[in-house]
């Protein structure tokens, strides 16, 4: 069986340069991809070095060219970050200011030499495969990478798409409640991984803007598109948002793990059925003061949890006393419109007697 001799590094941005300006960087493989960067991607991508965060390992092979006796690099996986870089220090584009409002709008030449010297210095981990490597054998290993990678979610595709102002509103606020995701027991650490709870804090703000609605992967992929360029109202829901939390903080803190909001399905209920009171769902996004909460509202909040936990336990023989459709909507804990409904009116029907 043939194995490769694959030599992990580190290299910096000026190494990359350095070979750039000798001619012995190859970022046109036959079987590179072709995919172009978006604006708003490259922005992220720069931020993401600027800050000194980790990227995806940098691909090179190495040749020998007989004629110069010098070392061609050719770039298997890799090209758009590195060209992202160099078109960043060649001053192609400027950092969008919902990236990183210290240096948005600036070129590389326009910033301050700390943050040049940042950019330079920045090492990308590099795996260099040797010279014996054909072109069979580079599409060969990368079809072991996908075959034997996870598939990616939705979130996660969201994630490689979207760079706008909604997408990093929504992932500063999910960011903003790690402690609570994981304290409440909302989201386990796998789930996190997964940016499980970016997608919920989406779906939140989607229904908080828009009026309830049903979450699936397209009405998702729609409010991040809608509101990608521009996202005027994101101040006040990000108000509103830190609100909610807070007042769920004050409410039931203590509580919260041994109830039933602890489901990702009733959490939503709760927080959508504070904001309907707090601030009215779909309302208009201008500053405004918050409504009075229902007095009660704390005992009202965990009677209501052992409740839904009482019917989320009727077996399929059903009880008189308790209407098929919630019990259908509290037992499938699905995230349809009709089903949120419900559970919504009965959360409000004894939080608001």
């Amino acid at each position: 069986m043939q194995q490769f001799d694959i030599t992990k590094t580190q290299y910096r941005v000026t190494d990359f340069l350095d070979w750039r300006k000798q001619d012995s960087l190859n970022l046109n493989p036959p079987f590179q991809r072709r995919s172009v960067w978006k604006p708003d991607a490259k922005s992220y991508f720069i931020d993401t070095v600027v800050r000194g965060l980790p990227a995806p390992i940098i691909y090179i092979r190495e040749q020998t060219d007989l004629k110069s006796q010098t070392t061609k690099r050719e770039v298997i996986d890799g090209q758009q970050r590195l060209r992202t870089v160099f078109d960043f220090i060649d001053n192609l584009f400027t950092v969008k200011k919902i990236h990183n409002s210290a240096i948005g709008n600036l070129c590389f030449k326009e910033l301050p030499e700390e943050i040049q010297e940042t950019i330079l210095s920045y090492e990308f981990s590099t795996h260099i495969l040797p010279i014996n490597v054909e072109d069979r054998d580079v599409l060969q290993m990368f079809a072991r990478l996908n075959a034997t990678g996870t598939r990616l979610n939705n979130q996660e595709l969201r994630n490689a798409e979207f760079f706008g102002e909604f997408k990093t509103l929504m992932y500063k606020l999910a960011l903003q409640q790690l402690d609570k995701w994981i304290e409440w027991r909302i989201f386990s650490s796998d789930d996190i991984s997964r940016m499980k709870e970016v997608e919920t804090t989406s779906d939140l703000v989607m229904n908080m803007i828009e009026g309830l609605s049903t979450k699936n992967k397209t009405s998702i992929d729609d409010i991040y598109e809608k509101y990608d360029l521009n996202f005027s109202g994101k101040d006040e829901i990000e108000r509103r948002f830190l609100k909610i939390i807070d007042t769920i903080n004050k409410l039931i803190n203590d509580e919260i793990t041994n109830s039933i909001y602890t489901l990702e399905v009733f959490f939503f209920t709760l927080f959508i059925y504070l904001y309907d009171t707090m601030y009215g769902l779909g309302s208009d996004l201008s500053s405004k003061s918050t409504r009075e909460l229902p007095p009660n509202l704390k005992n009202n909040l965990l009677k209501a949890s052992k409740k839904m936990r009482e019917i989320e336990n009727i077996d399929e023989s059903g009880n008189p006393e308790v209407p098929l459709e919630l019990i259908d909507a509290i037992s499938q804990k699905r995230t349809d419109k009709a089903r949120r409904q419900i559970r919504l009116n009965y959360l409000e029907s004894i939080c608001n007697a």
